[in-house]
Parts: structure tokens; sequence; C-alpha cells
């Protein structure tokens, strides 16, 4: 990590006055939301940006804090010195990059396949960080008492309430807590807000779709949804051993998969994802026990894929 910040420090030095479009991937969750926040404030004459959209989690916290977003695609890449890129370094979920000279990307995923790398000379990479948050409370020369509140709250929400943590994260939380001085309960509010009534009711609706199936000693939940597919994974993974929730993007005409599992499994859902869209000629990958997947295929389709990929995994692994 003391390379990857020196190398941060560095390119601040040379760059702290430039004018950058700071974004990341589509549907913003709550890491890549405040990782663009708090790099904005190491370049603070740059413009924060979306390039769809962000998840419920996100788009409340962005309210309730007064951040100021912009549509990605509504910005000229020739008004900017360039763009910053955070908790995302591939193309497949952030297309957009391909027009724009992208300066530096700060990420914590495995690379997803040869091809979609967005193209950069600074790529920081720590794949074993559990969330980019942590990654920017280590590379950030300073951090104020608000980013040191949004990247706590970043930490708590990616890290799925400390499942996916290593011990700096425990550390490095009790240092932004600290510095912010809010209670954790108000933190873990923000990371996990309660849903609405009809989110709540979306989700038992999908509960009565789901198709249930076991194998080697793990229950498998497969679901089409019209929406939420990350909402539906997450909330289904209370239960289900494994999640695959699948969304039709008539927009973009893809499939677009989130898959969540419980600690106990052994086959990483990244490698699953990475596999299946490999297959399936799209882009995929994300974290051991949360990733996700894009494919030209239907959604029927590429969930019997995912099934086929992880049971693959499964059985080499046992």
């Amino acid at each position: 990590m003391m390379q990857l910040k020196e190398r941060f420090l560095s390119f601040l030095e040379g760059n702290r006055d430039s004018r950058f479009v700071i974004t990341s991937h589509k549907n913003l969750d709550l890491d890549a939301l405040c990782c663009c926040y708090a790099l904005k404030s190491a370049f603070p004459n740059s413009t924060l940006a979306y390039p769809d959209k962000m998840d419920s989690p996100a788009k409340a916290f962005a309210e309730k804090l007064g951040m100021e977003f912009s549509e990605l695609g509504k910005l000229n890449p020739s008004d900017y010195d360039g763009m910053l890129v955070v908790d995302c370094s591939t193309t497949v979920l952030l297309p957009e990059a391909k027009k724009w000279k992208v300066k530096l990307v700060i990420d914590h995923h495995h690379p997803q396949g040869e091809g979609n790398g967005i193209t950069t000379p600074l790529l920081l990479r720590d794949e074993d960080a559990p969330s980019t948050a942590e990654m920017l409370a280590e590379l950030l020369p300073s951090v104020s008492p608000e980013i040191s509140h949004v990247l706590a709250v970043a930490i708590i929400s990616d890290t799925a309430r400390f499942k996916s943590s290593r011990a700096s994260t425990f550390s490095t939380l009790a240092s932004l807590l600290e510095k912010c001085g809010k209670p954790y309960a108000e933190l873990l509010e923000s990371a996990e807000p309660e849903l609405e009534l009809d989110e709540k009711l979306f989700v038992l609706e999908m509960f009565k779709k789901m198709h249930i199936s076991a194998h080697g000693g793990y229950s498998i939940a497969t679901v089409i949804v019209p929406a939420h597919e990350s909402l539906i994974s997450s909330s289904l993974s209370e239960f289900s051993d494994v999640v695959f929730a699948a969304h039709w993007n008539m927009e973009e005409k893809e499939t677009r998969v989130s898959s969540r599992a419980r600690k106990h499994v052994p086959v990483p859902l990244n490698e699953v994802m990475r596999g299946a869209a490999t297959e399936l000629g799209g882009g995929g990958g994300g974290h051991p026990k949360a990733a996700g997947c894009s494919s030209k295929e239907r959604p029927e389709a590429t969930l019997e894929k995912c099934i086929e990929v992880f049971v693959r995994k499964l059985d080499s692994s046992q």
C-alpha cells in the first residue's frame, strides 16, 4: 500500500489544480459514490458524475449530504483535463471511459478479462482491499471529519458489515470514526437504510417467483426480476446459500445478473461471474461473496450458465 500511496501523491502533486471529471461504474453504490466524493476533496476543481443512475442507498445518502453529481453523458470531454475513475477498472461497467482520457483509476476489484480494462497511465489496484473506500482512507494525504464520515459509511456498506473485511479494515474504520465523531449506529443507518414499503413488497413478490435448487449441500436460488437485481440478490441471500438475480435491460439489450453467497460458500462468485460472462461474450467480476455479470443472452439462458459454472467450480473444490 505504501508504494500505491507514493504513486498517488506524486500524481496529486502534479494535478491538484486540474479540472477532472470523477466517476465510477454503472448503478453507483455507496462505495463508488463515497469514493468519488472523497477523491474530489483532493481535486477541488473537479466535477462529480454518474454514468446512469445510483442505487437506493447511494441516492439517499447523496441527498442527505447534498452531494452534487452531473450526468456523465451530458459532459464534454474537451471541457476537462481528463477523467478519474474509482471502484471500477473495466469498460464493461463504464463504457463512457472509452471516450475520455482517463488519467487515474483506483480500484479493488480483480481484472475482468482481457480487452475490457480501462486504458490509463496510472492504475492503483489493491485486490485484497475489501472496499475502495478503505484504499482512499490510506491514499489521501488528509481526511476531514466530513470525508471520514463518508468513507466510514462506504466501508460498512461494501464489506456487508465486515463479512469481507481484513484486519486493517477495523483499524481504518476506528480511525475514521474517531475523526468524524459519529456513532456507529448512525453510520450503519446510512450504510444499510431501511427499505421503503414499496421496496419491501417488491422483494416479497420476488420470493414467490424464484426457482430453488440444490447441489453439493448448498441451496441455489435464481430469479428473473423486472428491476433492482442487486436488492433482490442481497435480500434472498439472507436465506439461500447462493443467489443469482437476472434482469433484462431493454435499452442495452443485455442481461444483468447480480449474485450473492453466504460466508460459508467455498466458491468465489467473482470467478463464477467472470467465467459465465466469458462463455456468453459479456463481462463479469466483483467480490467472492457479491459479484455481477452482463450477457447478450436472455435471462433464462444466462441464469442456466451461471448455475452451470457455479456447479462446475463447486464440484472441483470438493
